[in-house]
């Protein structure tokens, strides 16, 4: 952006627009463009002109505000939007916020507020654009073809033994219509991704950090809809959207995938850095496993991308560990144990690596989480993945990026 911010004024019926752009003007760093009365023809102004800042004025609640920030955002994400209003009727400074705006401000404000308000949301913008650029965490996508193995299990330890050895972490429940992070976790879905698709608008981090819960280990989710029929709501694309805004915030995003290979799970494979496969010591499990890496291969994903996790491993069901490796063709890089605390945190809602931290189940997951610490001699350190996930996969079901 410009040393000198160039500043669109747009003003909403019932405005002094004199009064508006006087608040701007007096400072060298801010020159306004342009003043438009009416919001409607702003937006025709925005697609026939270029600024560097869109300022809205409004009286209170404004439909035609908020079409505006979202007309503004879909063509020129990078472009900050500022609001003023003169009163903030129930709901509608979220309304602004979740629409994209970069603040709001209650009227009257001094020509100084106005533009270091101004200045602030250029800087902040910045800044973001900058990390997201220079900062790609790992995005883990844990996966278990086989209902029932424990991926949910796995994503919430994983999370935590990963928060509590210095991570930033952010998990993603990505089965959308059954997610159970929310139970394993204890939190309450008083935010969901459904709420997220329906706010619409450009997807920043900034509001993106307004739908995710807070656990008590520092660990920040991304909870499933409430409903199966919400999960309609959550495209791939916004599904996309959200990785590239975690991974430029979080040192590691985890995502509990649903079963399958559906399309949301295959635009988490194509977007991760990391996979985590999940078996269990049965016969249904182990066939669905190797199905699993099989597919996995045909993807083009290389094997040192993959943790392969054996859950339950030591139930006495008949299958040996040699069994495991006649079957799946490579030994399992973790194993958790058959532990009754297991099931007795999933039902307090409590993960196991703070309900037990000393148990055996707690130590494998801390183990699982050594794999995937910042700078950690991790298993995709190699190979033509290393740098791109995405480079040199082959593309199944031709689908596209």
């Amino acid at each position: 952006m410009a040393d000198v911010l160039r500043t669109l004024v747009a003003v909403d019926t019932g405005i002094n627009a004199r009064e508006i752009a006087n608040t701007v003007t007096g400072d060298a760093s801010v020159t306004v463009v342009g003043v438009v009365d009416g919001l409607e023809e702003a937006w025709r102004t925005l697609q026939d002109s270029s600024c560097d800042v869109l300022l809205i004025a409004c009286e209170g609640y404004s439909e035609r505000a908020l079409a505006l920030i979202d007309g503004s955002l879909r063509q020129d994400a990078g472009r900050p939007v500022l609001v003023l209003a003169q009163a903030a009727p129930s709901g509608f400074v979220r309304r602004v916020l979740e629409a994209g705006a970069d603040d709001i401000l209650m009227l009257p404000q001094t020509s100084e507020q106005v533009r270091f308000s101004i200045n602030k949301v250029v800087a902040r913008k910045l800044r973001a654009t900058a990390s997201s650029k220079d900062r790609q965490g790992r995005l883990i996508c844990v996966l278990g073809p086989k209902g029932g193995s424990g991926k949910t299990l796995v994503s919430s330890n994983l999370g935590v033994a990963l928060a509590q050895q210095g991570s930033t972490v952010a998990i993603v429940d990505l089965d959308l219509q059954f997610g159970d992070v929310a139970l394993t976790l204890g939190l309450g879905p008083e935010r969901t991704f459904y709420d997220l698709a329906l706010a619409g608008g450009t997807l920043d981090a900034q509001k993106l950090d307004a739908y995710l819960m807070r656990h008590s280990s520092g660990v920040r989710v991304l909870l499933a809809p409430t409903r199966p029929d919400q999960a309609s709501s959550v495209t791939v694309e916004l599904i996309r959207e959200v990785y590239a805004s975690l991974r430029s915030t979080f040192d590691v995003v985890i995502v509990d995938t649903p079963p399958g290979f559906t399309a949301e799970v295959i635009a988490t494979i194509d977007t991760a850095s990391d996979l985590v496969l999940i078996g269990m010591l049965d016969a249904l499990s182990l066939k669905n496993t190797k199905l699993g890496l099989e597919t996995l291969e045909l993807m083009g994903c290389a094997p040192s991308m993959i943790s392969l996790v054996l859950n339950r491993a030591q139930s006495q069901v008949g299958i040996s560990h040699g069994d495991v490796l006649s079957v799946l063709g490579r030994e399992p890089d973790i194993l958790i144990p058959s532990d009754r605390e297991i099931p007795r945190a999933v039902n307090e809602g409590v993960p196991i690596t703070i309900a037990k931290p000393a148990s055996e189940a707690a130590t494998a997951f801390n183990q699982l989480a050594l794999r995937f610490e910042p700078g950690s001699d991790s298993n995709n350190s190699s190979g033509p993945n290393s740098s791109d996930p995405a480079l040199g996969r082959r593309r199944l079901f031709g689908r596209k990026n």
